[in-house]
C-alpha cells in the first residue's frame, strides 16, 4: 500500500491526455488544490506537453528536413512542455495555489549528450525546497534536460513518466504518481483483449519487462529508476479522481513471486523492424564493430539472431529495432559495409510486430514456451524470431497477426489459468 504523508514530497506526473484542453488542466488543478488545502503541500507536478502537440512538433522539424540534427531536433520538440506547465502554473494561482514553473534548464535536470534519448545524470532540487518554504507548487516540465554545456536535450518520447520518477527519487518521495488516462496497468490492452484485467498491485521485474516489450502505458525507463532506487509507482486514471482502481508498482515480499501467476500480461509491440546484414565474413570481432556502431548512435537493438554455414566463411546477422530508428541505422550500416570494404548488404523486413508473454510465475513452471508455441501454431501464426528469459518469452511475428495472438494468447494463459 501507499500512503501520503505530510513530512515527505509527493511528485504527481500528468501526462499529455490529462492536460490536453484548458478544461483537463484546471481539472487537474482543481484536484492539486484540494490537496493543497488539505495540508499536502509538498507536491511537485510534472506535465507533458498537451495531447498531440509534440506530434505537430515533430511534424514540423521533419516537414522543415528531415535529416536535420538531433540537436534542432531537441530544440522543437521540447517547446511542448513550456506551454503546458505555464497553464498549469496559471490555473493553480486561479484556484488559490501559489505555483511556479520550471523548465528542465531552470530547475537543473542535466542529462547526457545522446540527443532525443538521453538519459537524466542529475536533478537540482534546491529550487524546489524553497518553493514549499514559501508555500509554492512546483510546476515542471517533463521530457526535457539540458546537457552540461547548457544545450536541450529531450529523453525520448513517453520521457515525462522518467522525468517524474527520476525528480521523485531525487526528492526521496514517498512515492511517484503517473496520472494518464487508463486506470492503470491492465493484463494485455484493453482496446484489443476486451477481457484484460486491471493488475493491482505490480513487481518491478514485470512491469519493466511489459514497458519494454511495448505496453504503452508506463516509459521502461521510468520502471527501470523506480526498481533501481526501490521508487514506488502508481498508476491512476486522471479522470477518476474519487476512484479507487489503480496499480502500484514495488517489490513485492518474496513469499508472494512464489505464488505470482504464470502470465501476468501480455504485450504487443507493432513497432517493430527487422534488418540483417547478409554475407558478412567470419572475422573475429566484425559483429562487435557492428554493434558498436548502432550503439555509439544510441539505438537500442532487441532480439539478435546469427546463422553461418558450416561450409561457409560467410555469416547473416539479423536483429530488431524500433521503426523510428529504421533510418538511421540503416544508414549508418550501410556506410560501415562500405567503409569496411566487407562485401556485405543490408537488407530490412517491415510489416512486423512483437508478441510477448510476461510473468514471474514462468520461472517455476515448465512448459510455458511450449504452450506459447502451440498456441500461435493453432492459430496459423509463422515465428520469425524468438527470445526468452526467465520470465518472459518473445515472438516476432506478421504484424496483421499481432491483435488474434494477443487474445489467444491472453485467453490461453490469463483467462484460462485464472
Amino acid at each position: 500500500m501507499y500512503h501520503l504523508k505530510h513530512d515527505r514530497p509527493i511528485v504527481q506526473k500528468y501526462g499529455g491526455t490529462s492536460v490536453g484542453t484548458l478544461e483537463r488542466i484546471d481539472a487537474v488543478a482543481v484536484r492539486v488544490a484540494e490537496q493543497y488545502r488539505s495540508g499536502y503541500q509538498k507536491i511537485a507536478i510534472v506535465v507533458s506537453a498537451m495531447s498531440g502537440e509534440t506530434n505537430r512538433l515533430v511534424d514540423l522539424v521533419s516537414g522543415i528536413n528531415p535529416r536535420t540534427s538531433l540537436r534542432n531536433y531537441d530544440m522543437v520538440v521540447a517547446a511542448g512542455e513550456q506551454v503546458s506547465v505555464a497553464l498549469m502554473a496559471a490555473a493553480l494561482e486561479k484556484h488559490g495555489v501559489p505555483s511556479r514553473a520550471f523548465l528542465g534548464y531552470q530547475l537543473g535536470v542535466v542529462t547526457d549528450n545522446f540527443h532525443a534519448k538521453a538519459r537524466i545524470e542529475s536533478i537540482e532540487c534546491a529550487k524546489l525546497y524553497k518553493c514549499w518554504e514559501d508555500g509554492i507548487i512546483p510546476v515542471v516540465a517533463g521530457f526535457q534536460g539540458v546537457t552540461g554545456d547548457l544545450e536541450i536535450t529531450t529523453l525520448g518520447r513517453g520521457g515525462s513518466d522518467t522525468s517524474a520518477v527520476a525528480l521523485a527519487v531525487a526528492l526521496q518521495a514517498s512515492f511517484c504518481e503517473i496520472n494518464t488516462d487508463v486506470d492503470g496497468v491492465y493484463t494485455a490492452d484493453p482496446r484489443i483483449v476486451s477481457d484484460a484485467r486491471l493488475v493491482e498491485q505490480m513487481d518491478f521485474e514485470v512491469a519493466l519487462e511489459m514497458a519494454s516489450l511495448g505496453s504503452k502505458v508506463l516509459h521502461s525507463r521510468c520502471v527501470e529508476l523506480g526498481a533501481k532506487y526501490q521508487m514506488p509507482i502508481v498508476v491512476r486514471n486522471t479522470f477518476k479522481p474519487n476512484s479507487q482502481p489503480r496499480t502500484i508498482i514495488m517489490s513485492s515480499n518474496p513469499d508472494r513471486k512464489l505464488e505470482a501467476p504464470i502470465v501476468s500480461g501480455v504485450t504487443l509491440d507493432k513497432n517493430v523492424v527487422r534488418i540483417t546484414l547478409h554475407n558478412l565474413p567470419v572475422r573475429g570481432g566484425i559483429i562487435g564493430s557492428a554493434f558498436e556502431v548502432i550503439a555509439a548512435a544510441g539505438v537500442n537493438v532487441d532480439i539478435i539472431v546469427h546463422n553461418r554455414s558450416h561450409d561457409s566463411d560467410r555469416m547473416r546477422v539479423g536483429f530488431t529495432v524500433g521503426t523510428t530508428d529504421l533510418s538511421r541505422t540503416k544508414e549508418l550500416l550501410e556506410k560501415w559495409t562500405l567503409e569496411k570494404k566487407l562485401g556485405a548488404y543490408v537488407e530490412v523486413e517491415d510489416g512486423l510486430s512483437k508478441i510477448s508473454v510476461v510473468g514471474l510465475g514462468m520461472q517455476s513452471h515448465p512448459g510455458v514456451a511450449s504452450r506459447v508455441f502451440s498456441v500461435l501454431e493453432n492459430e496459423g501464426i509463422a515465428l520469425h524470431m524468438i527470445s526468452t528469459s526467465e520470465i518472459k518469452i518473445s515472438c516476432v511475428i506478421g504484424e496483421k497477426e499481432g491483435e488474434s495472438a494477443a487474445r489467444a494468447l491472453h485467453k490461453e494463459f490469463i483467462a484460462h489459468d485464472a
